[in-house]
Formats: C-alpha cells, sequence, structure tokens
C-alpha cells in the first residue's frame, strides 16, 4: 500500500480520517495526500467570516496555506514514524469526479475519508458523498465515521457471502492485518441455516490461507446487516470489511443501503474492497 488519498475538506470529521489514513501509512511507509476539493461557495462556508470580503484567488491562496500547513504539521510529526512523505492537491470541481480522476490516474491504493462533512447544497452532509464514491470511484475505500477513534486496528471482522471473489478479498485483509499483528474474524450472517454450505466454504478457504490469527463464524439472524454489526459489537472489533461487486454491495450482507449501514456503524470504520 504505496500510496493513500485522504479527501479534507477541514471539518473536525475529515481531519480525523487524516489520522486514520496517517496512521494506516505509518505501517506501510506510505505517501499520504490530503486532496481538497472546492468551488468559491465551498471556501465561504469553511472559512466562514474570514472569506468576507475576500477575491477567489485570495480565498484560494488561504485554502492553500491552510493544507500546507496541515501538510507539515503531519511530515514533521508522522514521517520519524515510518510515514514516507505528506503532500497535498488542490482541485476545483465535483467531489467525486476529483477523487477518481486523483484516486485512478494516479494509482492510489486506498482512499480514506469522513462519513460527514461539507455539503454544496446545505452546508451538512449526511454521507451521500461518501456512498458516491463508493459507488463509482474503483478504489477500496475506508469510511471513518465522525467519531470513530483509531485503536490500531486488532480484531477486524469481514463479512463474507460464499462467493469466489471473498478468497481473493480475504488474501487482502490478511495482508493488511498483518501489518497490524490483528485477529480477523470471517462472519456469514444468514437468514437460513447454511451450515453445509459454511462448512465447504471454510475448508476450502483454510486449505489455502496461511494465517494463524484467523478464525470462522457462522451466525443466523432475520436482519443479516444488523446481524453483521451487532457481532463486531459484541466481540469489540476495530474494523469492519465488506466487497463490493461492481456496483452494487453484496444484498445478502447489507439488506440496507449502505448509508444506513455507515449510521448503524456510529463509531468503527468500514472498510469498502474492490478487486
Amino acid at each position: 500500500m504505496n500510496k493513500i488519498l485522504c479527501p479534507v475538506d477541514f471539518s473536525d470529521t475529515s481531519l480525523n480520517a487524516i489520522e486514520f489514513a496517517v496512521e494506516i501509512g505509518k505501517k506501510f511507509h506510505s505517501k499520504v495526500t490530503l486532496l481538497h476539493v472546492f468551488t468559491e461557495e465551498d471556501f465561504n462556508k469553511v472559512l466562514g467570516n474570514k472569506a468576507k470580503g475576500k477575491s477567489f484567488k485570495e480565498l484560494l491562496g488561504m485554502a492553500k496555506n491552510r493544507i500546507s500547513q496541515l501538510a507539515d504539521a503531519i511530515n514533521e510529526d508522522a514521517v520519524k514514524d515510518g510515514l514516507d512523505k505528506c503532500d497535498f492537491y488542490l482541485e476545483m470541481g465535483e467531489l467525486t469526479e476529483k477523487i477518481n480522476e486523483t484516486a485512478v490516474g494516479e494509482n492510489y491504493d486506498l482512499i480514506v475519508m469522513g462519513t460527514t462533512g461539507v455539503s454544496k447544497r446545505s452546508g451538512i452532509f449526511f454521507g451521500s458523498n461518501t456512498e458516491d464514491v463508493i459507488d463509482e470511484v474503483r478504489r477500496p475505500v475506508m469510511c471513518i465515521p465522525s467519531n470513530a477513534s483509531f485503536t490500531k486496528f486488532k480484531k477486524i471482522v469481514y463479512g463474507s457471502d460464499y462467493l469466489e471473489e471473498d478468497k481473493v478479498a480475504i488474501q487482502e485483509v490478511i495482508s493488511f492485518a498483518t501489518m497490524f499483528d490483528a485477529r480477523i474474524n470471517v462472519v456469514h450472517v444468514n437468514s437460513e441455516n447454511e451450515d453445509e454450505e459454511y462448512k465447504k466454504f471454510t475448508q476450502e478457504l483454510k486449505s489455502f490461507i496461511q494465517y494463524n490469527k484467523i478464525t470462522f463464524t457462522n451466525r443466523q439472524y432475520d436482519d443479516i446487516g444488523k446481524g453483521l454489526l451487532e457481532y463486531m459489537n459484541s466481540e469489540n472489533a476495530d474494523l469492519l470489511v465488506a466487497f463490493k461487486r461492481k456496483r452494487n454491495i453484496v444484498e445478502s450482507i447489507f439488506s440496507k443501503s449502505i448509508t444506513k449501514i455507515l449510521s448503524h456503524t456510529s463509531d468503527k470504520p468500514l472498510l469498502i474492497l474492490k478487486l
């Protein structure tokens, strides 16, 4: 994981997401890039009274100074602990489009972003920007709720649906978990008894997985999405991971919309893998 992209709008939520991006970057010796996508209206909201009477060029200079200071502070504090470096981009345009251009065009390995922030329309963001990025950008996305605290990912839950793609995705989870010496629990939550399918799937996985700190769990629950999240809470897990096929979240795991899932995981990060 050489390059991590972290969209920032200077809100407390986006600053919290930066902490996660930097901590991951330290472990993988990655470059972290802060990306601020703006319009003049966004500047007025973010900078508040400081923006009054200023030209757009002056506002751009203020934003550049602010994000530059943020990157400098990260470099001063985190490079000595393993981070490769922190740099930044200022881009004008539509948020998801610019994230996609940067993440895909410059081959970033991971996007880390907060689940609340500044909306172009109302000044309040309920998750639609994050959902758009998950749907449209072909890169893994780690979603950081506003009140999540970084805890070094000691326990990771992967929500499985017995897909062939799960086998590849779990290898990605292992690569991530290894850097944190984390325990992984592969969990299948279903509304019906699927013991035989569960046994077959786990036997196939165990035949080629080389990681000691991994367990498999099969749970029956009427509301599959809620059941998975309840399992997360019961195990006091630090990160929930799911695999996204093409443009649809795996429906049998996430029976509700991704926005509602994010609202349930109010203090736990969610990593969406895309292979």
